[in-house]
């Protein structure tokens, strides 16, 4: 008799077996379909861009459901040792079960618009950063909450901040602060919203001045030359945090 499988790995596959966690795949074809014939630049910025606004919504929305169900937890946790790193195993099984249909959604898309294999590699790791970090986002909240309305109502209000309100109030504070030195301010507001941080660092890597605008010149200034690493490195930090969070909160509550 086959031994039963871990948690984690059954999360990731229910999710991979979602056929909703497939979903970006035609969205991702048809963006790449879209700028056939573009630069490579242009296609590689508008897919990152598409990605950062349709890939956290689908991923809390179906990794959400999974994390915060108090009945199966109710179920489960009793039997684990560590309550705390069962659940975040799972959120990482889910972010698994997740990251395979976009990693493949991503690559079709760049591979359709024509992107070189090197940036098409940037653009990868930076999506694959993403579902990580959303799908513990939506893991904190649902250890908080243990509500899967509340948890994706919070973190698709998240998503709008960072999204939708964010940049305005970037530049906003930029003009107001424009007779002061704000370089480190706005570094520490990309570090806090990695998803603006990647899209200038990649539009660094590929040396395009007029897509990174004036915050790529501000940021390669206080950053240096590396500001993928740094967009990596505050993707990575803000994950460990929500995972370090979801432990501790979900191992210590009553459910």
């Amino acid at each position: 008799m086959p031994a039963p499988l871990p948690l984690w790995r059954l999360v990731e596959r229910t999710l991979l077996r979602d056929p909703w966690a497939w979903s970006l795949l035609p969205v991702f074809a048809a963006v790449g379909f879209a700028f056939q014939g573009r630069t490579s630049e242009v296609a590689l910025v508008s897919l990152y861009g598409v990605a950062q606004l349709v890939v956290p919504p689908v991923v809390m929305a179906l990794a959400v459901p999974v994390l915060a169900s108090r009945g199966a937890w109710s179920l489960w946790a009793p039997a684990m040792a560590r309550p705390g790193a069962g659940f975040i195993a799972s959120a990482l099984g889910a972010a698994l079960g997740l990251g395979w249909p976009v990693a493949a959604a991503t690559l079709a898309a760049a591979a359709i618009a024509g992107i070189p294999p090197t940036q098409a590699l940037s653009l990868l790791l930076s999506v694959v950063l993403t579902v990580l970090l959303w799908t513990l986002v939506g893991a904190a909240l649902s250890a908080f909450t243990l509500n899967p309305a509340r948890a994706l109502a919070g973190g698709l209000a998240l998503w709008a901040l960072g999204a939708i309100v964010y940049e305005p109030a970037l530049v906003a504070f930029a003009v107001a602060a424009a007779e002061f030195r704000f370089e480190p301010v706005l570094a520490f507001a990309l570090l806090v919203n990695p998803a603006e941080l990647g899209r200038v660092a990649l539009v660094r890597a590929l040396d395009v001045p007029v897509f990174a605008g004036p915050t790529g010149v501000l940021v390669a200034r206080v950053l240096g030359s590396s500001p993928l690493v740094w967009a990596a490195a505050a993707t990575l930090g803000w994950s460990a945090l929500l995972a370090l969070a979801a432990a501790i909160v979900f191992g210590r509550r009553e459910r």
